[in-house]
């Protein structure tokens, strides 16, 4: 993964950031105890209904057991005291998302602070950019937020990761030889630091 800070590669292997000193440690200190992870889906925040959560974990599960890599969902009613970029590297990480190679992507939906983030794990970040990731959020998630449709903006943020994923981790089509094709921002429209996109 990238370190909220500055960017650069954090692994298990890596834990200090080699560029600003950042470390997971300093998370742990911090946040204390992960809360304990209920599926693919989250719902710390209770924004959901039974029945739209169940959608989510159905379809979520479906891609793992297709994919072998993970797509988490979570929600929670804030992040202090650190920032949701931060947070959701740090709940990747205690959660080790998508495994020991962290074949993952997880979203973070924080609910006082008003942001949807993503952690993609380092062995799909060739499979999936940070431009990719961020758009998504940007362009389809944070909208359907800002007008109060949560189930409505997870679930086509949902869709849009899983095409682009899903289009890259499949083997390409024997039939098919010439195919070639691989199988947070601010209110005021500019990226930030801190990754993802502001809903307010």
């Amino acid at each position: 993964m990238k370190c909220p800070h500055c960017g650069l590669i954090v692994t298990d292997r890596v834990p200090v950031c080699q560029g600003c000193g950042f470390s997971i440690g300093d998370l742990d200190r911090k946040l204390g105890r992960a809360p304990e992870r209920a599926g693919f889906v989250n719902d710390f925040a209770s924004l959901l209904l039974p029945d739209e959560k169940a959608q989510l974990e159905e379809r979520l599960s479906q891609f793992q057991q297709k994919n072998r890599g993970e797509l988490v969902l979570v929600t929670a009613p804030g992040t202090r005291p650190v920032k949701p970029s931060e947070y959701v590297f740090w709940l990747f990480n205690c959660w080790q998302v998508g495994g020991e190679n962290h074949a993952g992507v997880m979203l973070l939906l924080a609910q006082e602070e008003r942001r949807i983030e993503s952690e993609v794990g380092y062995s799909w970040e060739p499979v999936i950019t940070d431009l990719e990731s961020w758009e998504i959020l940007d362009e389809l998630v944070a909208p359907l937020l800002r007008e109060g449709k949560t189930f409505e903006g997870l679930r086509q943020g949902t869709e849009r990761l899983i095409a682009i994923l899903e289009g890259a981790l499949q083997p390409p089509d024997k039939s098919s030889p010439g195919d070639t094709s691989p199988g947070g921002k601010d209110a005021a429209g500019e990226k930030n630091q801190d990754e993802e996109g502001e809903i307010s």
